[in-house]
């Protein structure tokens, strides 16, 4: 059979919070398409419970089972695996509209596009929203540099899951998940396919539901959020060297790097054990460098936010420790 749609699950320890994820797929009016479940060393019987749930249903699956590498390394096996024309990536904690792969192909066939992307929305566990992207976007089609300085910007962006991805466009160019980072690989993937991309397709529609469960980001704060600048300035080097374009390597210098040093600081200043780790960040030369290259694409509130935050971080970091430390 051919495939329109991969879907790619990684899934580990999420047995209690996986029923959605599997109901949702089962409720696809799109019925061309295959569900990679990738098993990432689960010590729980998540994988197994899937199995049973979709056994008897028309969901087209595999369980593909390997050790624990973490959720990057997942997604890569799915890409390497997928038989589908495009590829969609779905957390198993997380959840889509009906009529999401169905839309989103017809949109991706018609206009012969190398990525789709959508709406998403940010949401409780009881489904009360918390926050969604749908004034970001802008229905239609762009090309992949328009699409990648969009996300790089900040003024239209998406969840990793709203998006579908060609799959021959991920192979040609081997754009691959950073197995090495834990935060922002999900961005870098993006910008990166978005850069490879002739044409790429939005559909100013929310299908996502990317869904907060236990504690919030805030209290999962630890030193793995460093990673938000690491990952950015390889992604940087990504496009200097495979990409070759001057605004695409402008608007990760001037805002998107140093952006990921504002929320770095932000964040470590709001847990008392890690101001130690965040002044030792922000004495660091290169990330002194780079937050100083902050420049406002266009005025907006955030962005004159995010203005003087690095300015304070670059001469009262002690500023910042109390703003934050009040407010965890």
């Amino acid at each position: 059979m051919d495939f329109k749609v991969s879907v790619i699950v990684p899934v580990y320890k999420v047995r209690d919070r996986i029923l959605r994820t599997l109901d949702c797929l089962k409720a696809q009016t799109l019925k061309e398409f295959e569900v990679l479940f990738i098993d990432d060393g689960s010590p729980d019987d998540s994988s197994e419970f899937a199995n049973n749930y979709l056994k008897d249903s028309h969901v087209i699956y595999k369980i593909i089972k390997k050790e624990n590498g973490g959720v990057s390394s997942a997604r890569n096996l799915g890409i390497e695996k997928a038989k589908g024309e495009y590829i969609q990536f779905l957390d198993s904690d997380d959840y889509i509209d009906k009529d999401m792969l169905k839309d989103l192909y017809n949109a991706a066939d018609k206009t012969n596009s190398d990525v789709v992307y959508s709406g998403y929305v940010f949401e409780e566990s009881n489904r009360k929203e918390i926050s969604n992207n749908i004034d970001s976007l802008k229905n239609g089609e762009f090309t992949g540099k328009e699409s990648a300085l969009g996300l790089i910007y900040g003024i239209s962006h998406t969840h990793i899951m709203a998006n579908l991805f060609k799959r021959s466009l991920l192979m040609e160019k081997n754009i691959r998940f950073d197995e090495n980072r834990k935060f922002a690989e999900d961005i870098a993937f993006e910008i990166k396919a978005y850069a490879h991309a002739r044409k790429v397709c939005c559909v100013k529609k929310i299908y996502s539901h990317y869904v907060k469960w236990g504690e919030s980001v805030t209290n999962n704060v630890s030193l793995n959020f460093l990673d938000i600048y690491y990952s950015n300035i390889e992604t940087l080097d990504y496009l200097k060297v495979r990409i070759k374009d001057k605004d695409l390597e402008k608007a990760m210098i001037q805002s998107r790097i140093p952006a990921a040093i504002v929320n770095i600081v932000a964040a470590f200043a709001s847990k008392k054990e890690l101001r130690e780790e965040m002044y030792r960040f922000i004495k660091d030369q290169n990330v002194r460098n780079d937050l100083s290259k902050y420049k406002m694409y266009r005025l907006e509130k955030d962005r004159l936010k995010y203005f003087i935050l690095s300015k304070m971080i670059l001469f009262k970091p002690s500023m910042i420790e109390k703003y934050y430390g009040k407010r965890s």
